[in-house]
Order: C-alpha cells, then structure tokens, then sequence
C-alpha cells in the first residue's frame, strides 16, 4: 500500500519534489497518456500527471482505493483519506476482521483502530461488495469461493 514510485522528466517534473498522493498501477495508463497529450483508454485510473508536476489543484479525486490479492492466504485492502483497512486471510476465515490504521497518526500500522469505528468497517464492506469481481480463475477466488466457473 506505500511502495515509492520514483520518476524523472527534466524540465517537467521539479527535482527533488515529493508527493503523499495515493496511487496505483492502474493510474499509469492514464499519466502516460497525458504525458503523450492523447486521452487515456477507459480504465479506473487517474492522471498522476498534474501531481508530479506541481499542479496539484488539477488532480482528479477518487474517494477510495481498492485492492485484492490472492496470494498469502487472501486479502483485501482498501485505502480511502487518511485510512488503510485490510482483511487478512480470507480464503480460510471468510469473516476475517478488518484492520483499520489511521495514516495521518500511524504510518507504521501499529495500532489497529477499527473497534472505534464500526460505521467505516460497515462502509468499508459496503465497498467490498460493490467492487469484488468473481476471479476467472478458481484458486483465486477468496470472496465469493462457492461460485461455480463454467467452460
């Protein structure tokens, strides 16, 4: 969820400049696309692009951030403001807890916060739900592991 993206375009991109702007590789299509002034495919991503160069009041917003990985168990991440939540382990406890971390405080997730906050756990799954798309391949699916894949 913070792996640092580094990039470097003299005379476009301030030397040395950083941003907290949350980003995924989704985002890419979108930021080279306006780096290439031609309009980006349909996709989910925002341009990066007016945030690397020092405009920020151009980026587009997103309310949240939302991710699925199958591997180590099964987990879903979701990155909305100043929090992070994830489930852990989901392929054998489909009714894992969310964790919830505060960014803005603990940037370490240290101390789990999602007992104070039932209404952002509800919402969070809310956004599960609407975001999950059945895996094409079996083995993958962690959230909905009954559904039945036909030929």
């Amino acid at each position: 969820m913070r792996e640092p993206f580094i990039v470097r375009w003299p005379g476009k991109i301030p030397a040395g400049a950083s941003s907290e702007l949350p980003g995924a590789q989704y985002d890419l299509m979108a930021t080279i696309a306006a780096m290439a002034g031609i309009p980006a495919p349909p996709n989910d991503g925002i341009s990066l692009l007016p945030e690397m160069t020092g405009k920020h009041t151009q980026v587009a917003t997103r309310k949240y951030l939302y991710f699925e990985y199958p591997e180590k168990g099964g987990a879903v991440a979701i990155r909305m403001g100043k929090w992070k939540a994830i489930k852990n382990g989901l392929k054998k406890n489909p009714a894992a807890p969310w964790e919830l971390y505060d960014f803005s405080t603990d940037k370490g997730e240290e101390h789990d916060v999602a007992a104070a906050h039932p209404e952002l756990l509800q919402e969070l799954s809310n956004i599960v739900k609407k975001e999950h798309r059945n895996a094409h391949i079996n083995e993958w699916e962690f959230i909905n592991p009954k559904i039945s894949k036909t030929k």
